[in-house]
């Protein structure tokens, strides 16, 4: 019962700060640990007094007599960190919230120990003994109505780490810390992502070999109270060996008050006026369904890809950017390169004509065509205030059509869009961009490799705003929130994911099948749904059925000067 005899048994506390104790401890554990799960419970707290609203510590004990019994105070998981995982010590300390740290801590003791890990907040209900000794890693999902983060990004399922169960020393904790570890930069962001339920599900898809783990329906750790609607699956589906009462803290919305709600009427009534949309109706009048919908074929011999390069002030880039076209790992006599040069007041046109002599004979073709630039030019130094955005990014997307409208003769498979200040690709690029087998798919654009998302127009929305905060960030007609905003989710947050579902699209470095642009799916140059030119692509795109795909960790490198 909760409340009743709460405390770990005596003689199974860490002393706080004995670190000596812990060491003994560690050392007299270092011998062989037998196959299988073995018969040890792990629990932490902050302090060695555990509140009694908190769990129920003594129902694991006693529903388990002849299991060791392990609670992990903060100073004990601290030691067990310096001694056995020293390396991630920096990692562990420099966490923002205690969560993090006990995540992080509960992978390292199940890798070390092995057995069952179980969040303090918990209720064993059966004995643990038929997990005893399985070689497998026993994990189950999160409550139905949890999984709709994995969903959103494009996982089947969330797994639930409040409780798990895992033989010592398997070499998946080792994949998974490496995942906290490469999140670590991101830490000030979704705990779900950084260490938590997202990352475990991550780790645990990507894994080669699925014999590794049982998975099941919440039913056998994570539900509370009743359980006989849930559609138990796995090996143990006739069992329930512990609940959860979600103790944790959650992001709670505070409705806004009467001024903020007339603050919004007032802002939502404007942008109506005031600002000109395009919507899915219109869109669809001048899109061919059939042809967008039309199934990617499979290729028997590499497709033929077309280079769109709109440029305009690229004298300084364009050799760099060329030198990157040229080391792709992919038949050149399969590429072509067509530049779209506006009104530029340095040496771009002479700098592309020097390109094109001098590489005539390295692709099928290369060539350059004027577009419409009808944007104004403000200094690069400036060209991130919002107050240009509007004008700016129309007139990128006039740019970008009046490109494409004239690519469309070269008759390729695909559109490779790419920035002329793109001065780093990966040579496997345009193979692993095709392996996607997406019509939209993007990389990550990055100033610096591992670096932040230089371009934040690849993002994906994982959630909906309420009105008076969504109608705060239009801005000039269109919406820009801020870089942090906690609805969207750009590509370096979710570098745990091979590949994810995203709205809107960067234009830096985007392939986009030929299908979609001769189906009519353009650049908007007015905005659809707030959205202006590749963001509003990416997601008139989605709404039309085709849903770009983010690769959060292939990373393109754009110039830093």
């Amino acid at each position: 019962m909760i409340g009743s005899n709460n405390s770990p048994r005596p003689g199974v506390h860490f002393r706080k700060h004995d670190h000596r104790f812990v060491t003994e401890l560690l050392a007299n554990m270092s011998l062989p640990v037998p196959p299988g799960v073995p018969r040890i419970i792990h629990q932490t707290w902050i302090t060695k007094s555990v509140p009694p609203d908190k769990g129920d510590t003594e129902s694991w004990q006693r529903l388990n007599p002849d299991w060791e019994y392990r609670f992990w105070d903060d100073a004990a998981l601290r030691s067990f960190m310096a001694e056995e995982f020293p390396d991630l010590l920096t990692f562990f300390d420099g966490y923002s919230r205690p969560v993090q740290r006990a995540d992080l801590a509960r992978y390292c003791l199940l890798k070390r120990f092995g057995g069952v890990y179980a969040d303090i907040d918990t209720r064993c209900l059966a004995p643990l003994e038929p997990l005893a000794g399985t070689h497998r890693i026993v994990l189950c999902e999160e409550p139905r109505d949890r999984q709709h983060h994995a969903t959103r990004r494009g996982l089947p399922f969330l797994l639930f780490n409040g409780t798990m169960a895992s033989p010592a020393g398997h070499p998946f904790w080792d994949t998974l810390i490496e995942l906290c570890v490469r999140m670590y930069p991101r830490r000030d962001g979704d705990v779900l992502e950084t260490t938590g339920p997202l990352l475990l599900t991550a780790a645990v898809l990507q894994w080669p070999d699925t014999d590794a783990f049982a998975l099941h329906s919440s039913h056998l750790f994570a539900e509370t109270g009743d359980v006989s609607s849930c559609d138990r699956r796995g090996a143990w589906k006739d069992r329930r060996f512990s609940e959860h009462f979600w103790n944790g803290s959650w992001f709670r919305e505070t409705p806004p008050n009467v001024i903020r709600r007339t603050v919004t009427k007032f802002r939502k009534l404007r942008h109506r006026l005031y600002s000109p949309r395009l919507s899915l109706v219109d869109a669809q009048q001048h899109v061919a369904i059939d042809l967008l919908q039309r199934p990617l074929p499979d290729a028997s011999e590499p497709p033929k890809v077309a280079i769109l390069i709109p440029v305009r002030n690229g004298a300084d880039t364009l050799v760099r950017n060329m030198e990157q076209i040229l080391g792709l790992d992919y038949p050149k006599d399969r590429l072509h390169v067509l530049y779209g040069e506006g009104d530029s007041t340095d040496d771009t046109a002479s700098v592309i004509a020097g390109l094109i002599r001098d590489h005539a004979g390295s692709f099928a073709s290369i060539a350059t065509v004027r577009t419409d630039r009808n944007a104004p030019h403000v200094p690069r130094s400036r060209r991130w205030r919002r107050v240009y955005q509007f004008h700016r990014r129309a007139g990128l997307a006039r740019a970008r059509n009046d490109l494409l409208r004239q690519a469309f003769a070269l008759n390729t498979d695909w559109f490779l869009w790419l920035d002329a200040d793109v001065v780093g690709l990966p040579r496997h690029l345009l193979d692993v961009l095709l392996s996607a087998r997406a019509k939209i798919v993007t990389p990550d654009c990055v100033l610096r490799q591992d670096g932040p998302s230089y371009d934040l127009n690849a993002f994906l929305d994982v959630g909906e705003p309420p009105d008076h905060e969504y109608y705060r960030h239009i801005n000039g007609g269109i919406l820009q929130p801020p870089e942090h905003y906690w609805v969207r989710r750009h590509l370096h947050d979710l570098r745990y994911l091979d590949a994810v579902p995203l709205h809107g699209v960067g234009g830096t470095v985007l392939l986009v099948h030929g299908d979609v642009h001769r189906a009519g799916v353009m650049f908007p140059e007015i905005p659809y749904r707030d959205l202006l030119e590749t963001e509003a692509f990416g997601q008139l795109a989605r709404d039309l059925g085709v849903t770009p795909i983010g690769l959060p960790q292939i990373q393109a490198v754009h110039d830093a000067s």
